[in-house]
């Protein structure tokens, strides 16, 4: 063993990866060769060990090109965030910061209040809270407010979406009860307040997300629940999810009441990611009365759902960009949202010219389960041959890149795609070509 440790290959190694992990891979490269009866390699052991140690001592994730057309895509980390907003971040992240010290006074402060502020002026609340996500937001509003006591939810409201997530199972863990009112596709503000009692902790409306109910249906508006709330003194919950700052109707999409709507509207709590919508990284933002929010911030599960620095600094960021009204400019899917058509075409051409594919209109979907059933025009390249042969190509590249397949035909949808893109997808394009 350390006669192979010292050959310059091995040692080289040992640099990089050190001397234990490469004992290790060692040992199991000349258990393989025993067990299979081959010969010894001394360079065969070099580019054994040298693959072996860069396959477990590197994480798995790995920069994904999105092709698919769906811009907010959960399976390949939601929204991005802007390279402007990380090297600002970095600032923060890579030394110290006043995450918990009140600058004023010298002493201990709260962390929440670094976006406190932001968020009040963006979305007109009294206060707000920080959480790493909204799944975890509403778990710690419901056990800050109503644990021991009964939730009314509407039956169609009571959904599952990724990930196994489901309303009765968080109201459940939050030390509640789920009271159900209405039926699937009907419910009224009277079924609210028929249900309300001395047992009540709050009332609970959910976004349906992935779905939607059509037909014979019916549903009360907000302030019609709210004026129930208020007249029973009950807390009304809005679970909006998506993080709706800007009205996404000047994109194509159907309007939908923003969170700063839902709070004006007489919602006490509104919950939502800050990874959709809003643009951040991962996080969950609960906004409303400030009684009720001090209660959720004093509550011992708070401390297990924090958030660490890098998310009040990406968070922070992108609540200012709204602010001053600079999203398009600095968040990218409204970047992605705002691109016309006719300069994706301009693009879906260059690089069709180039290697031969079509190019063909398509459908892109915003996704994360902002707009269930909605989609906007978009211009997708269609390169010639097997789908699904070219769809495993390109997710085995250095730098993958994820597509769909519509009617047997591989599309690379480019309103999920940033300009800067282009030049890979051309690359890989190129050498399919090639080998073809």
């Amino acid at each position: 063993m350390e006669t192979l440790l010292g050959d310059t290959r091995i040692a080289t190694l040992v640099t990089s990866w050190g001397r234990e992990p490469v004992k290790e891979a060692i040992r199991e490269h000349l258990d393989a060769l025993r067990s299979g009866g081959a010969a010894f390699s001394l360079d065969e052991l070099a580019a054994s060990v040298t693959f072996a140690l860069g396959r477990s001592m590197r994480t798995t994730l790995t920069r994904v090109i999105n092709a698919t057309g769906v811009l907010i895509h959960t399976n390949l980390g939601r929204s991005p965030v802007s390279a402007e907003a990380w090297s600002g971040a970095s600032e923060l992240v890579s030394g110290y910061s006043n995450l918990e010290f009140d600058l004023a006074t010298g002493a201990r402060g709260k962390r929440h209040l670094h976006v406190s502020d932001l968020a009040s002026r963006l979305f007109g609340c009294e206060a707000a809270l920080l959480v790493n996500n909204n799944a975890a937001a509403v778990l710690l509003v419901l056990s800050a407010i109503a644990a021991g006591k009964e939730v009314i939810v509407s039956r169609s409201e009571l959904v599952e979406i990724g990930g196994a997530f489901r309303v009765p199972d968080i109201i459940q863990q939050g030390g509640a009860k789920l009271r159900e009112v209405g039926t699937t596709n009907r419910t009224r503000a009277a079924d609210f307040e028929a249900a309300i009692g001395r047992r009540t902790g709050a009332i609970l409306s959910v976004h349906q997300s992935n779905f939607q109910i059509i037909g014979f249906t019916e549903e009360p508006e907000l302030v019609e629940l709210a004026r129930v709330a208020k007249a029973k003194k009950v807390p009304l919950v809005i679970d909006e999810g998506s993080g709706r700052v800007a009205d996404l109707a000047r994109y194509g999409f159907r309007r939908q009441p923003t969170v700063r709507e839902l709070l004006a509207m007489g919602a006490d709590i509104v919950t939502c990611s800050t990874d959709k919508l809003i643009g951040a990284s991962q996080g969950g933002l609960i906004l409303g009365r400030r009684e009720l929010l001090e209660r959720c911030a004093a509550h011992p599960l708070m401390r297990a759902i924090r958030p660490g620095k890098e998310t009040f600094a990406i968070v922070g960021d992108a609540l200012a960009a709204f602010l001053a009204g600079h999203h398009e400019e600095k968040i990218p899917i409204y970047r992605l949202l705002a691109a016309s058509i006719d300069s994706l075409r301009e693009r879906a051409r260059r690089i069709a010219d180039a290697t031969g594919a079509r190019v063909v209109a398509c459908q892109s979907a915003l996704g994360g389960g902002t707009t269930p059933a909605e989609t906007i025009p978009s211009v997708a390249i269609a390169p010639a041959g097997d789908a699904s042969r070219i769809q495993r190509a390109l997710l085995g590249r250095p730098t993958p890149i994820a597509s769909r397949v519509s009617e047997d035909r591989l599309l690379l949808d480019l309103r999920s795609v940033p300009p800067e893109a282009d030049g890979e997808i051309l690359a890989a394009l190129t050498d399919l070509a090639g080998r073809n």
